[in-house]
């Protein structure tokens, strides 16, 4: 998948989308492709990437980590995975 900044910035649409319907925060950080995560539960979560769309989201213990914990990082896990698929797919349709 060619990676441009229109890719990047629909993904970054398409996920805030997403993430408004379970309440969750998206914040672009000063580094470039990081973003932090916070839930109503005020988990953190750091996703990153190197080479997009291999995403890396990683739990930041500022707490316990509790069963809602897991369900938000499965809710955002998931959203990153719709976000991608949709992504390539769309480039597949506009590429033939």
């Amino acid at each position: 998948m060619e990676t441009t900044t229109n890719t990047i910035s629909e993904f970054e649409k398409l996920f805030r989308q997403k993430l408004q319907l379970n309440n969750c925060k998206l914040r672009k950080k000063r580094q470039e492709n990081n973003y932090e995560i916070t839930t109503p539960a005020k988990d953190i979560f750091l996703m990153y990437w190197c080479e997009f769309p291999e995403i890396n989201l990683i739990y930041q213990p500022v707490g316990i980590r509790t069963q809602q914990t897991a369900v938000y990082e499965r809710a955002i896990r998931s959203h990153i995975n719709s976000c991608v698929s949709s992504l390539q797919g769309g480039m597949m349709i506009t590429s033939q």
